[in-house]
């Protein structure tokens, strides 16, 4: 029995040997606490910083696309303005005030053609504060410039511009907008604009909504553009069909007055004649009668007034016939206006002459331009009975010579100006006028190929003449 305690004893020892191996090998719970909570809270910080980022980006992101968002929203609400205008000046200014608005610029000003297949763009409207362009500055629509710009179809900041790729004009005119933004306006794959726009009123760089803004709304304003303008040559076209026509009708009008003027004429002279005739022989008769004399002289007044009517008559149908030859039409105003300078002087009129270089000479009849000059000034004259300002300019505008003479007198009812170069109609009191003398200015112009025509002017009214320059005729025939 003594054994056994023993045997219990030995086995028991080396348990707990190897318990305290492993007690002893069996790091600290506090350090891998520690440790552990260190790593939590490094990771927990990492995922804050991270997740700080993201919102960061998400706001950003969110920021943008809120911005993108308006935009589209602008430029939809806008495009469909633009197509609903059809003013030619007023869809450039809502595009300019726009886009100044949208991006905060100082100032900008859209360059286009004048002509329909012209080189050169002009700035055409200009809006904002400091320097702007003037009427005669241009881009080259054909130059180094203009290719690199309709090759991008983007906006281009001006600096990277501002180079050998542009002229010294285009470099003057890019300056003035530095620095800044030029959008090039593309109309089916040809320059047809460019748009410039100043630096920020706050100071800050053009970002990249601001790019795509103007790149859309570039775009949508060259479409609409060609749209006005299209409209508008459309409308022109209408309104010069309309002249056209109204002309057409006033001409067949006259043709046919003139027509019976001249038989009235040769059914009037005929008997004119006798009676001319026999009042001679009647003055004879009437040597010893004074009174009766007298009253022969009356008759014979009154019977050469009607022959000079009848004359008029017949000048409106057809005027006398002149030989044509080369006439220097300055020359020829200004003889008349010299001829007419006492008069008009002493009705206190003061002449403004207004010669444009180099305007050909016309193949006329200068005794039948002498006699419509001196028409119109007379007329002029007698538009302003207390004196005022007659302006003759002249000057070629396509091809063709243009006289002009405007007045500050009182002008013409416009009621009454569809039938001033109709025979017998005057505005003059009775006794004043016989209503002819218009219409053999118009005769004479008629028959050179011309025309002539009448507005009224804030004051006065002004008669504009064209005739036709290197004129072919030999004879003034009608």
């Amino acid at each position: 029995m003594s054994e056994t305690p023993k045997k219990k004893r030995s086995r028991k020892r080396p348990a707990k040997k190897a318990a305290t191996k492993r007690r002893t090998a069996k790091p600290d719970s506090r350090v891998v606490k520690a440790e552990r909570k260190k790593a939590e809270s490094a990771s927990v910080e990492e995922l804050k910083d991270q997740l700080e980022e993201k919102l960061v980006e998400l706001t950003q992101t969110n920021r943008q696309l809120k911005r993108k968002i308006f935009d589209l929203y602008t430029i939809f609400e806008i495009s469909r303005n633009f197509n609903a205008v059809l003013d030619y000046e007023m869809l450039l200014d809502t595009f300019i005030f726009t886009c100044l608005g949208q991006i905060g610029a100082l100032k900008g000003a859209i360059f286009l053609q004048r002509e329909a297949h012209g080189e050169r763009l002009y700035p055409i409207k200009s809006k904002g504060s400091g320097k702007l362009p003037q009427d005669d500055d241009h881009f080259n629509a054909k130059s180094p410039l203009a290719d690199y710009l309709t090759r991008l179809n983007r906006p281009v900041p001006t600096r990277e511009l501002i180079s050998d790729i542009s002229s010294s004009e285009e470099r003057k005119l890019l300056k003035m907008f530095e620095p800044g933004i030029v959008v090039p306006l593309i109309y089916q794959t040809r320059l047809t604009g460019i748009f410039a726009m100043s630096e920020k009123v706050s100071g800050r760089e053009f970002q990249l909504d601001d790019l795509e803004f103007l790149s859309i709304l570039g775009n949508q304003i060259a479409v609409a553009i060609e749209n006005a303008r299209l409209y508008q040559g459309e409308r022109d076209a209408i309104q010069q069909l309309r002249a056209a026509q109204q002309q057409l009708l006033q001409t067949e009008r006259l043709a046919a007055l003139g027509e019976m003027s001249a038989k009235v004429a040769h059914e009037v002279n005929n008997p004119l004649g006798i009676i001319k005739n026999y009042v001679l022989l009647i003055n004879r008769a009437c040597r010893d009668n004074e009174q009766a004399r007298g009253f022969v002289d009356i008759v014979s007044e009154e019977i050469d007034r009607i022959a000079r009517i009848v004359k008029q008559l017949l000048d409106f149908h057809r005027p006398t016939g002149m030989a044509l030859q080369q006439v220097d039409v300055v020359q020829l105003v200004d003889d008349v206006l010299k001829l007419m300078e006492r008069q008009l002087g002493s009705h206190e009129i003061h002449v403004f002459r207004e010669y444009a270089d180099g305007v050909p000479q016309l193949r006329a009849a200068p005794e039948g331009l002498k006699q419509v000059f001196l028409n119109l000034i007379i007329n002029a004259r007698d538009a302003m009975p207390n004196g005022g300002k007659l302006m003759v300019r002249v000057a070629e505008e396509n091809g063709r010579v243009r006289i002009r003479f405007a007045d500050t007198g009182t002008g013409i009812a416009p009621e009454h100006i569809p039938h001033i170069f109709e025979p017998f109609f005057t505005t003059k009191d009775s006794g004043e006028g016989t209503g002819l003398g218009l219409s053999v200015c118009y005769g004479i112009i008629k028959n050179h190929g011309g025309s002539i025509t009448f507005r009224n002017l804030e004051p006065g009214g002004e008669f504009s003449i064209d005739l036709p320059a290197g004129d072919t005729k030999t004879e003034y025939d009608g």
